[in-house]
Formats: structure tokens, C-alpha cells, sequence
């Protein structure tokens, strides 16, 4: 459970779909359980690092992907 087994979903889906089309949504806004708050996130970084991510995929992960997503297909 919390930081691993996000860790273990995100490696999952990068390797399914390629590490352009993964991105962390945040949920928040308490319509659905998380394990943690967005004080978490640190602790998520590093596990991310701890599992091979390197400062671009999880760059990519963290922001980055959504960001170009909204760029290319907001109006």
C-alpha cells in the first residue's frame, strides 16, 4: 500500500504505454481515498527515484506530460 504500490502502478503503466502517456492525477479533493496528502509527494519522488525514474520521467510523471497534453489539445 501508499508509496509502493504506486510506485509498482506507475512503473507498470510507463512500460504498458510508454513513459509519455503517464501522469500522476491528483485525487485530492476527497472524492476518492489516497493513501496520502499532497505532502506525500516528496516521499513519492523519492520512491520513484528508488525504482530507476530518472529527473525527466518523473518530471514527465509529476506535471510535465499533462502540461503538453493541454497544450496541444486545449483551444
Amino acid at each position: 500500500k501508499g508509496v509502493a504500490a504506486i510506485v509498482r502502478s506507475l512503473r507498470y503503466v510507463s512500460k504498458l504505454v510508454g513513459i509519455n502517456h503517464v501522469a500522476l492525477g491528483s485525487d485530492f479533493d476527497g472524492a476518492v481515498p489516497v493513501p496520502f496528502d499532497v505532502t506525500g509527494l516528496a516521499q513519492l519522488t523519492q520512491g520513484l527515484l528508488n525504482a530507476g525514474f530518472n529527473e525527466s520521467e518523473i518530471g514527465k510523471i509529476m506535471g510535465g506530460n499533462l502540461l503538453r497534453f493541454f497544450a496541444v489539445y486545449l483551444p
